[in-house]
């Protein structure tokens, strides 16, 4: 499995993350994300490119900054 770590703003405080990247069984990849050991939010993109909760309760605002976040993780090749 892939982990990496990211910066994001969640509900306004900037915090480091870990993000595991998991397969669902069609092969589509999805993010758990983690403050220290406390799971926040199962996420994924879409083919629209919008991002969407599968599990969590984050606001708009801090799904959209862990998405960018994981964007330029992946642009930068993690």
């Amino acid at each position: 499995d892939i982990s990496f770590n990211i910066k994001a703003h969640i509900q306004g405080t900037e915090k480091t993350l870990r993000v595991d990247q998991l397969e669902t069984s069609d092969g589509a990849p999805y993010y758990s994300c983690f403050d220290k050991d406390k799971q926040l939010a199962e996420i994924r993109k879409e083919e629209s490119n919008e991002w969407v909760q599968l599990w969590g309760e984050l606001d708009q605002a801090s799904l959209t900054s862990i998405g960018k976040a994981i964007e330029q993780k992946e642009l930068a090749g993690n």
